[in-house]
């Protein structure tokens, strides 16, 4: 005993130390302990496929949990409605029955739930739409269950699928329709997309804009081209400043973003980098070729999905701290509101700067010409009095 309490209580309290008890780990423990209990859920029963055969077992595994789900045949939708949440299907084995489209938008469907789904052979329509829980995985094993009769797909607002990931449905040989609304800041997706279409016949894709990808390419090109950009060997673009210096900018390196409670980019890191030794005009094309990761890198955020509001809030703050404490900004890490106003004065002054220097010019030239035009009219004059 130590004073009134045991020693086990002790030894507790020296553990709870380490310990985070913050909200947002409190709401990811609660989001994990949520993750694991739809993976019991989901798990696959051999008891209802069974008693009810592979179709059946499907459509109350989809029912159940809030989807609903259209047999061969049959015009109705068969769902969860009234007050009471019922639904109405065979409790039995029932010959002909086979389904035909699954819509699960919205539910919590995740990959172990795909092991109940196997056998559907007529399946045509599938729609995961606003699926929270559908990745790559899953997309992996779309492609070897439904290959040879899933007609139409849709994966909008998916977050968690990858151009990598989409390639893998090229096994759907029947597959005429597959929507991807949402989907555009997946990177690489619009090309995955071209290649899927080249590799299954008379496939239609929806929800990409193909035009915003190819601009958005041209720009990647323009930044690979630039006079500044240098590459190793591992494919990562570097932006050499005046001093020889290497700025990172597009590559393979991880940026993964860090969140707050609101799931928003968090900056966690304090390294930073000193500013690249470049005109300010060049620093802003460049950084408007890499999609603001050169300014972004140098707050000292590691977090790479959302650059623009959060480095704007950082630059906002600590550019009003320089002016409270009399310490001078450099124009590269103004706040976007007076960078963009002193840059557009720096450029209007140019151009007043060039169009004086054009007048004086034109104002020499005409002077010249002047005096070329009366040494010609002298040596006329010398030539008619000779």
């Amino acid at each position: 005993m130590l004073g009134t309490f045991p020693t086990q209580y002790h030894i507790a309290m020296k553990q709870l130390r380490y310990v985070d008890h913050s909200f947002d780990n409190l709401r990811r423990c609660k989001d994990y302990r949520r993750f694991q209990y739809l993976q019991f859920d989901q798990r696959f029963m051999p008891e209802r496929l069974l008693f009810l055969g592979p179709d059946l077992a499907a459509a109350h595994f989809i029912v159940h949990r809030n989807g609903s789900v259209k047999f061969m045949e049959d015009p109705n939708w068969y769902k969860r409605e009234g007050r009471l949440r019922r639904y109405f299907l065979p409790g039995k084995k029932v010959d002909g029955m086979y389904v035909e489209a699954i819509d699960a938008s919205g539910t919590e469907l995740m990959f172990e739930g795909f092991d109940n789904l196997y056998d559907l052979e007529f399946l045509r329509l599938l729609s995961l739409k606003d699926c929270r829980y559908v990745d790559d995985w899953v997309l992996s094993r779309i492609g070897g269950m439904f290959s040879n009769s899933l007609e139409m797909l849709d994966l909008s607002n998916c977050k968690r699928i990858s151009a990598k990931g989409l390639v893998a449905l090229r096994s759907l040989t029947k597959l005429r329709f597959l929507r991807l609304d949402g989907l555009e800041n997946i990177e690489g997706i619009e090309k995955s997309a071209l290649m899927l279409e080249d590799a299954i016949p008379d496939l239609v894709i929806t929800g990409l804009d193909y035009d915003k990808a190819l601009s958005q390419l041209e720009e990647e090109e323009k930044l690979l081209r630039h006079d500044r950009t240098v590459l190793d060997a591992k494919g990562n673009a570097f932006v050499e400043d005046d001093n020889g210096r290497f700025f990172y900018v597009k590559g393979s390196v991880n940026e993964r973003v860090a969140v707050c409670d609101q799931d928003k980019p968090l900056v966690t890191s304090v390294i930073r980098r000193e500013l690249p030794a470049m005109d300010t005009e060049e620093f802003e094309d460049l950084d408007y070729l890499a999609k603001g990761k050169l300014r972004h890198f140098l707050v000292g955020s590691p977090s790479g999905y959302s650059w623009t509001e959060q480095v704007e809030t950082i630059l906002t703050h600590e550019e009003g701290w320089r002016h409270w404490e009399g310490i001078p900004t450099e124009i590269k890490m103004l706040p976007k509101y007076k960078r963009v106003a002193l840059l557009e004065a720096r450029r209007q002054n140019k151009l007043l700067n060039n169009g004086d220097l054009m007048l004086e010019l034109t104002k020499d030239s005409e002077q010249q010409e002047q005096i070329e035009g009366g040494e010609m009219d002298k040596q006329q004059q010398q030539i008619v009095c000779g």
